[in-house]
């Protein structure tokens, strides 16, 4: 299981890695990968950075004040909910499901693939991109 967080200036990602599928692979060959896409293979628009006309090094490190503590909070209610799953790693993500309805997460709400979050406008998105079939994992 892996989940990582990307921060920009006011703008975040909390992302859980697919992993492929053990039992796939239980007539011989190799392991099945989960449809979930990783960081790497899928994440074509990164966390942004709104601090434009500074310098490289304070781009990179400037983010709002509150932004990583958001960020992480999110990622260890990701990982609970995740560990508390009949499925843990291989749970699929719930795409259409909103906020009050059942979830296979074993009571804990939903399970999204990855949220990305906008301080600008106090907003998240729970998007859901397949893996790439050029995947690095």
């Amino acid at each position: 299981m892996l989940i990582n967080v990307a921060l920009g200036f006011d703008t975040f990602v909390v992302l859980r890695h697919g992993v492929p599928d053990p039992d796939a692979a239980a007539g011989g060959g190799d392991p099945a990968p989960c449809n979930l896409g990783c960081y790497f293979c899928n994440d074509v628009v990164a966390p942004t950075d709104s601090t434009r006309n500074r310098t490289l090094d304070q781009q990179c490190t400037a983010t709002r004040p509150g932004l990583s503590a958001i960020a992480s909070a999110i990622s260890v209610e990701l990982a609970v909910t995740l560990l508390h799953h009949p499925l843990r790693a291989l749970a699929p993500a719930d795409l259409h499901k909103q906020v009050g309805e059942e979830s296979e997460a074993a009571g804990l709400g939903l399970l999204p693939h990855q949220i990305r979050g906008f301080l600008a406008n106090f907003s998240n998105v729970r998007p859901t991109p397949a893996s790439s079939t050029l995947c690095p994992k």
